[in-house]
């Protein structure tokens, strides 16, 4: 149809064609069009999530086995790695509250006062600090609980291993959309931080 509007139809009547039925095309399309585009866009908020869902929710390796990653695996150790400065900080920050270091005294531990004031954020507890203290906690308590449950998979006295399996599926479901959250918001700060001026007002939630 397209190659006979173009080849056998002169000026005058493709212009009529265009005005005739350009309209009605274009309000059909053009809103399936947006929809389509925005709805898929989406997937860059929703995909991470679900993504975690099936690696944890839905994994289909065994139980042992997930245990056995859980205490010995290589990234749950770069995580507990990663969690004692997490622990660090906040005792830090609550020794600051409760009087028992000064400020002084405390921003001299950090190689710079900025580093001090992002991570320890002496006026407040802002959300992304108690996600990350909750995945750092959350992180040994999966260990030690991982630890027992292996110990008790087989014997008289043997876990449940349908409650063990919920337990570690759900708490590491949990884990994983705190990270998601924190790593999204530490994302969008260095986004604003590399935008362009005339871009950042974009950038403001």
């Amino acid at each position: 149809m397209l190659e006979d509007f173009r080849q056998k139809l002169g000026i005058a009547q493709k212009i009529a064609a265009f005005v005739i039925f350009g309209p009605p095309l274009f309000i059909g399309y053009l809103p399936p069009l947006i929809y389509r585009v925005s709805f898929k866009a989406t997937a860059l908020a929703y995909l991470p999530f679900i993504w975690v869902a099936h690696s944890t929710l839905g994994s289909p390796l065994s139980l042992e086995t997930r245990l056995e990653r859980i205490t010995k695996g290589e990234l749950e150790k770069v995580r507990r790695l990663a969690s004692w400065p997490i622990l660090a900080t906040l005792t830090a920050k609550i020794a600051l509250v409760y009087g028992w270091v000064n400020l002084t005294s405390l921003t001299a531990s950090f190689p710079s006062e900025k580093l001090m004031n992002l991570l320890v954020v002496p006026g407040g507890w802002p959300w992304w600090q108690m996600t990350l203290v909750t995945d750092a906690l959350l992180t040994f308590c999966l260990l030690f609980y991982a630890d027992a449950a292996l110990a008790r998979l087989d014997g008289e006295h043997a876990w449940q291993s349908g409650t063990v399996l919920n337990v570690v599926s759900v708490v590491s479901f949990f884990r994983a959309t705190l990270s998601i959250a924190t790593m999204s918001h530490f994302f969008y700060l260095a986004l604003h931080e590399v935008a362009p001026r005339s871009l950042r007002h974009l950038l403001k939630v």
